[in-house]
């Protein structure tokens, strides 16, 4: 690319940055949480992202959630091209649509992972084979919903089958190895910072349902034992009748 070239892209790449930021910033986890009255970053793993509205607030909503953050990314790749960036250089208004998921200007700098932004990136990028990859990405979360990473197992599944079919169709190499770099800094990010919810992941293992069923019935025959009978359960007859003959 020539300096000249160079010069008149960089206002538009500059604004097709920021735009992507602010489309990024759009806090759909946190709005469409707080409609039901919870606060997404006190909930599960605290992170404003469709898998936690999903496992904590409701199947319905994380699928609203999911919808809006793919959105969001793939926006910001075409906004960007409707401001006459080059189409490699999308990723990177897409790389600003994550970062500001990651560090949203509209919930104090607090996010979610942007594991789904980057499908929406993605998806911007749109072939046969990059859906069948999302769609494996998708199965794998599926499979590994146990695991505290099954958002990263899920990308990284997803990215394996589209680098796989990309080496049999022969796609644009730019792209996909653009994209790819882009999975690994999410992948990164999402380990390095995964600390955070690990305690929630191992109460999210305990059925809160069964818990709650049964407080009750623990509750009533605790109330029904006289005192007698509570010291029977703390000191066995046979040891007191022992005691007395002493």
């Amino acid at each position: 690319m020539l300096p000249e070239e160079l010069i008149n892209l960089t206002p538009r790449l500059l604004a097709a940055i920021v735009v992507g930021y602010l489309l990024g910033s759009i806090p759909f986890a946190y709005l469409v949480a707080r409609l039901k009255g919870v606060d997404i970053f006190a909930t599960g793993s605290r992170r404003a992202g469709t898998a936690n509205v999903f496992w904590h607030v409701g199947r319905y909503r994380g699928m609203l959630v999911f919808a809006g953050d793919v959105i969001k990314g793939s926006a910001a790749v075409v906004v960007a091209w409707m401001l006459g960036v080059p189409e490699l250089m999308g990723v990177l208004a897409g790389s600003a649509a994550i970062a500001g998921h990651w560090k949203s200007i509209f919930t104090g700098f607090k996010g979610g992972d942007g594991m789904v932004v980057l499908v929406g990136v993605t998806v911007a990028y749109l072939s046969w084979f990059m859906l069948v990859g999302i769609a494996a990405g998708m199965v794998a979360v599926i499979l590994f919903r146990r695991s505290p990473f099954r958002s990263s197992l899920g990308i990284i599944w997803s990215f394996a089958s589209l680098l796989a079919f990309n080496t049999l169709y022969g796609a644009d190499w730019a792209v996909m190895l653009s994209l790819t770099a882009l999975a690994l800094v999410v992948i990164t990010h999402n380990i390095l910072t995964h600390a955070d919810h690990r305690p929630d992941t191992v109460l999210a293992i305990i059925d809160d349902d069964l818990l709650m069923d049964a407080t009750p019935d623990i509750l009533n025959e605790v109330a029904r034992l006289n005192e007698d009978q509570i010291l029977n359960q703390i000191i066995p007859p046979d040891e007191k009748s022992g005691d007395a003959v002493c």
